[in-house]
């Protein structure tokens, strides 16, 4: 504790020094605290809400011990990628981020193009994990109606939600987060501290009262060894590739925390917060991700009406039906569950504010830096709200476009979050290649860094980065057909042609990585000065 004390108040105190360092003027409002920036980074992250939307994936692919250790496989892997990314965070606190890090760590013949695909792989794969925890939320209300209009007889007596009515849902959820991000950064960060202590306090009670209220739970053999894919419905024999893909459950909601440093210039202390911040929602992650798991699985009532069309929930959401279940066993109908759920339903609501906050201070501070088109105007600072308002409603649109697809099937859900996953995996594994690469002398150390232990560290995490992407662009459901195919690798691969294609044909012309705003406004008093002269 007297290290971070120690290096908060001199990391503050060189906060604007810092950045003016790395290039940019303090143009965002600075008035995060530590504990806000975790907050929202936590929010960003929620694992809750991502394993409760992936649950029926797990599931299918595996069963509880996929749901189980499959989560502490990939946390594992995932802090290891926290403690590299965290070092170079505390060396570059700007909230360009990974697209930032791979100009300054990358070779002057390399580090222009590097940067731009990697800011618009990290950018890309924001929007895919928005997306995909917007329709996360939008599809617990639907069931919310359905079930809260059935009453005890369940989601069969309640209204038929049909798919005009889904996408009217999850727009409208859309444009409820576009309007909290239209506010100032304090309001953000009140919006974030309350986020954090629901999901604290929310989830303890929902891991508490759902066994509580279970009449009957599963063994612990059978929550801990059970292996049983629905090999009938992935068209898959292989045991190993199921459980592989199954992995794409628990990775897409053990992922984003890389958000900690796009917020670093509204932070204080950005050099030493930004790195705690992604190592503690990674820690504070796994406590609650463990939780829940652990919790709804072993509240199973009947492990084969999970995710059976026939069962109370009509076959939506199996975490709303294993609750729906488990209340309807004690007390007679299901009715009480929907109290219970409202905790992934705002935690889902929180995540989803969140994703948009962080992914419009990438947008925005890639387009400061001219790499996407119509750049200035995405990069306004709105000076009433101090926030780069034109971001924030550019990524609620772009959601909305990205999630069509997805409203079709649930296959499409889970290329959405295969998108996500790779988009940011692919932005990761750029900046952990080059400072693998990097020569120590060259790398300026900021307050957390990893001493002799960086090399080893950045190859675990490298090699697990690779390993996600491959796993993550294969096919999962077969045979492949239209309604089944697996679109990351087409989005992926598109987004790597236009940027490649962008980069050669104009942008290397004339991008030559971040701009540094504070060079620009010291030309500009110059030019001022002499007009008056």
């Amino acid at each position: 504790m007297g290290w971070l004390k120690q290096h908060l108040q001199e990391s503050e105190q060189q906060d604007v020094g810092t950045l003016h360092k790395l290039g940019y003027k303090q143009e965002l409002s600075r008035q995060l605290s530590m504990f806000h920036n975790f907050a929202t980074t936590f929010s960003f992250l929620s694992p809750i809400t991502g394993l409760t939307g992936t649950y029926a994936f797990l599931y299918t692919y595996g069963g509880p011990v996929s749901a189980i250790w499959g989560w502490c496989l990939v946390v594992c892997f995932n802090f290891m990628i926290g403690l590299i990314l965290s070092e170079i965070c505390s060396a570059y606190p700007t909230s360009g981020g990974v697209y930032y890090w791979a100009h300054k760590l990358g070779s002057p013949r390399t580090r222009n193009v590097l940067s731009f695909v990697c800011g618009w792989f990290n950018v890309l794969g924001q929007l895919g994990s928005s997306a995909g925890v917007a329709y996360t939320t939008a599809w617990l209300i639907t069931d919310f109606i359905r079930l809260g209009t059935g009453g005890a007889a369940g989601a069969a007596a309640g209204v038929a939600i049909s798919q005009p009515m889904l996408l009217a849902v999850y727009a409208a959820v859309l444009i409820l987060i576009g309007l909290i991000n239209t506010v100032t950064v304090r309001a953000l960060g009140m919006v974030g501290e309350i986020s954090i202590w629901w999901h604290v306090i929310g989830c303890t009670t929902f891991v508490i009262m759902l066994p509580a209220v279970a009449p009957t739970h599963q063994t612990a053999e059978w929550v801990f060894t059970t292996f049983a894919p629905d090999k009938a419905y992935t068209g898959i024999d292989s045991m190993p590739m199921l459980f592989i893909l199954s992995l794409l459950g628990c990775q897409w909601a053990m992922v984003g925390y890389d958000a900690a440093s796009h917020l670093t210039e509204e932070t204080h202390a950005a050099a030493v917060s930004g790195p705690v911040s992604i190592l503690a929602t990674i820690g504070m992650g796994f406590l609650l991700g463990i939780s829940f798991l652990l919790s709804v699985t072993f509240s199973i009532q009947d492990p084969a009406n999970v995710l059976s069309v026939d069962n109370a929930v009509g076959g939506s959401n199996p975490v709303m039906g294993i609750a729906w279940d488990a209340f309807a066993a004690r007390f007679g109908n299901g009715l009480g569950s929907l109290g219970l759920m409202t905790v992934p339903l705002l935690c889902s609501m929180f995540c989803g504010n969140a994703c948009v906050t962080s992914t419009s201070r990438t947008l925005y501070a890639f387009s400061r830096d001219g790499a996407v088109p119509l750049s200035r105007w995405w990069s306004k600072v709105n000076p009433r709200f101090e926030a780069p308002v034109n971001a924030v409603w550019c990524v609620v649109l772009l959601c909305f476009i990205l999630g069509l697809p997805m409203l079709h099937s649930y296959v499409a859900f889970a290329a959405i979050t295969s998108i996500g996953v790779v988009g940011l995996y692919s932005s990761y594994l750029i900046c952990i290649s080059l400072r693998l690469l990097a020569r120590e002398e060259d790398f300026p150390r900021g307050p957390f860094h990893l001493g002799r232990w960086s090399k080893l560290v950045a190859g675990i995490a490298l090699t697990w980065a690779c390993i996600a992407i491959i796993m993550f662009i294969l096919p999962q459901v077969y045979p492949v057909t239209a309604a089944s195919l697996n679109y990351a690798p087409v989005a992926v691969g598109l987004v790597l042609v236009v940027s490649l294609g962008w980069w050669f044909a104009d942008a290397r012309k004339w991008f030559t990585g971040p701009r540094k705003t504070v060079e620009e406004e010291e030309d500009g008093q110059v030019e001022a000065a002499k007009a008056v002269l």
